[in-house]
């Protein structure tokens, strides 16, 4: 441990310095690539801790809180380099405990560095250095199924006011039509103002663009959450993958899904347009039913169910295709 005058500490962490790069210069030409590729990460880290060492402001305050930037902490980290260079040289230690020995030592100094933003750092760090692959996929299954969600309650809700709407005009035309007709002496009932300004928002209010919009959104997000269904069930066989960048799983758990969103959007074209496929939904309602689903949200439901559905089997897709690719190649080869 180094503890002297700040000129002497000087000239001992550059002696320091000088002996790592002498023990580096030993080490590398007679290790694996693999520990190779290790020890050039860790000695990256080296120039950051000298940056920290020989840093001039060593004590900072935050209200009551003063923070120590002492750096001794930071030298006996670089000793340690040190000795592990000197292990390594010896085949005493792995790549794995040099890997986990780099980690804590990026986490170290992003907290010395940084202090507050050092800790968000050390989250997204963690995430990328934690070797389970399935806790990366369900990591981003799970942002992709908090955006769905707030997806599809905005989508819904405004499907469920344009749904409203529409009834609405549906039933006052129903009640016009059905008042009866007046009688030869009889005056003329004149409609009030209130009444046709109430008619003419309610038409102004229905936009089937805009419904077309919302319900694309609605049958994508259901396509969205049957894939996150179907990968969630299927998340133990990425256990034994292995992948070369440590961020893949994380995408594909994010990415994945869409294969879900453009089932449902396909879904969702496919019922409304009434080309292929043509469902009647007018089920005639009992006056006295307590049922309280409109003939549309039938059509809702149903089309959440089909893009659900869809999005659920997109496992099928990839199988699928790689077995019609596996049938050309050997028809080709014929």
């Amino acid at each position: 441990m180094i503890t002297s005058t700040p000129v002497k500490k000087n000239d001992d962490i550059n002696a320091l310095n000088a002996d790592i790069r002498e023990v580096l210069l030993e080490v590398l030409p007679i290790i694996s690539p693999e520990l190779q590729l290790e020890i050039a990460n860790l000695v990256q880290q080296i120039h950051h801790l000298n940056y920290l060492i020989y840093k001039k402001s060593n004590s900072w305050k935050i209200g009551w809180f003063i923070f120590n930037n002492d750096p001794t902490k930071l030298i006996l980290l670089l000793e340690e380099i040190k000795y592990i260079l000197l292990m390594a040289k010896t085949n005493k230690v792995g790549v794995d405990a040099i890997r986990g020995f780099r980690v804590n030592l990026e986490k170290e100094i992003n907290n010395s560095r940084y202090f507050l933003w050092g800790h968000i750092l050390n989250g997204f760090s963690s995430i990328y250095s934690t070797r389970s692959v399935p806790f990366k996929i369900f990591l981003g299954l799970s942002i992709t199924t908090f955006l769905s969600i707030i997806a599809l309650k905005f989508s819904a809700q405004e499907i469920y006011i344009f749904d409203d709407n529409l009834h609405q005009k549906s039933s006052q035309k129903e009640a016009l039509i059905s008042k009866p007709l007046p009688q030869a002496n009889s005056p003329v009932p004149i409609p009030s103002s209130s009444y046709s300004e109430q008619l003419k928002s309610s038409s102004d209010t229905i936009n089937p663009n805009r419904h077309i919009f919302y319900g694309l959104v609605y049958a994508a997000t259901a396509g969205v959450l049957g894939s996150v269904a179907s990968i969630l069930l299927r998340i133990i066989d990425f256990t034994d993958k292995k992948y070369d960048d440590p961020l893949i799983p994380l995408f594909i758990g994010l990415f994945r899904p869409l294969i879900g969103l453009i089932f449902g959007i396909f879904i969702f074209s496919l019922i409304s347009s009434d080309t292929l496929i043509k469902i009647d939904f007018m089920i005639t309602q009992d006056q006295n039913s307590s049922s309280l689903i409109t003939n549309k949200a039938r059509q809702d439901l149903f089309i959440f169910s089909c893009a659900f559905l869809v999005g659920f089997s997109e496992r099928f897709a990839s199988d699928l295709l790689k077995k019609t690719e596996s049938e050309l190649i050997e028809e080709k080869e014929k």
